[in-house]
């Protein structure tokens, strides 16, 4: 153990998933949001040379995330899942509640039908998420 550590210091887990950005429309990415702070977590984002594949790198010490994944195919179909995850000390991930959003071109749920906590973190970080006003389009329709 070194001067700077302390006897119960939380270990840091790294979670990776896959990015994709093609020329043609094609899209995968996924941010997690800390329930804790109500941010977007930082992450490295390593792609190749091309920039069109890659991975998303998050360093994450054990906690509850908001977890937005957003995917959209070359065709133009959309899907988005938005899940509550918790990382423990060991290690292991568990989901705890899921909500498929859109999948492919019908949209199976709108903002409002999510739990409210949920909504305020997603407008909160909208700026920051892929594809959002396309995922929630007539959600946000309503509000403006």
């Amino acid at each position: 153990m070194t001067e700077n550590q302390t006897p119960n210091a939380q270990k840091t887990q790294i979670l990776t998933f896959p990015y994709r950005r093609t020329g043609m429309g094609g899209f995968d990415d996924t941010i997690l949001i800390s329930f804790r702070s109500r941010k977007v977590m930082k992450s490295i984002l390593r792609t190749s040379r091309t920039g069109n594949h890659g991975n998303r790198l998050y360093r994450l010490f054990p906690a509850k995330y908001l977890m937005y994944k957003v995917s959209r195919s070359n065709s133009g179909n959309l899907y988005c899942t938005i899940s509550i995850i918790t990382v423990k000390e060991d290690g292991g991930i568990t989901r705890e509640k899921e909500w498929e959003v859109v999948s492919k071109k019908e949209q199976l749920l709108q903002l409002e039908d999510l739990p409210k906590e949920i909504q305020e973190i997603l407008l909160d970080n909208k700026d920051s998420l892929p594809l959002f006003e396309y995922v929630f389009l007539q959600g946000l329709e309503k509000e403006e």
